[in-house]
């Protein structure tokens, strides 16, 4: 019998699939190699130690993280649309949300950071021109509305509150509009 091929991607693959189903504390060498039917080799070929697969397992979340966010966002509501898809993120791939967003992130000391790491400076300035404020305003809209829909969203994904889609959509557009009116 020939000898079966594993390939890195496949490792990848399968241990973002056991984080969105578990958690990432359930991912190990191990646990990935029993998933996939193989042993632990094949792992520590491709990944140096646990820590580099889990580094990788992060980007490769962050990807999907970023694909579902931008596969929702809507041309004529930008802002709003990328606020009720961090919910819907934080509802539907709670595992993943906990992941990427309960934990310390090295290097984010000011709402200003978090605006640089997760703010979308070409969403900012479509927007600014749409509602004919500056770049200033609008990214200060944006960081707001960060923080207010990670508030709405942490309580989803840690269970504290099951508020329906329908009723955090119209918070958020709640408070998207008096972001932009003050």
């Amino acid at each position: 019998m020939p000898k079966q091929i594993i390939y890195k991607d496949e490792i990848l693959k399968t241990a973002l699939q056991m984080t969105r189903e578990n958690g990432f504390d359930c991912v190990n060498a191990r646990s990935v190699a029993k998933r996939m039917g193989y042993s632990v080799q094949p792992i520590y070929s491709y990944f140096k130690n646990m820590e580099t697969l889990r580094q990788e397992v992060y980007g490769a979340a962050m990807q999907f993280y970023n694909e579902f966010i931008y596969s929702r966002v809507e041309s004529e509501r930008i802002l709003e649309s990328m606020a009720k898809a961090n919910v819907a993120f934080a509802k539907y791939e709670t595992n993943l949300f906990k992941l990427l967003f309960f934990r310390k992130l090295n290097g984010l000391n000011s709402f200003n950071d978090i605006y640089e790491w997760m703010g979308d400076k070409q969403a900012t300035s479509q927007l600014a021109q749409k509602l004919s404020l500056s770049e200033e305003k609008i990214k200060d809209v944006y960081i707001m509305l960060i923080v207010f829909t990670h508030g709405v969203a942490t309580m989803i994904a840690t269970g504290g509150a099951n508020i329906s889609d329908e009723e955090s959509a119209a918070i958020l557009e709640k408070a998207y509009r008096a972001f932009i009116k003050s």
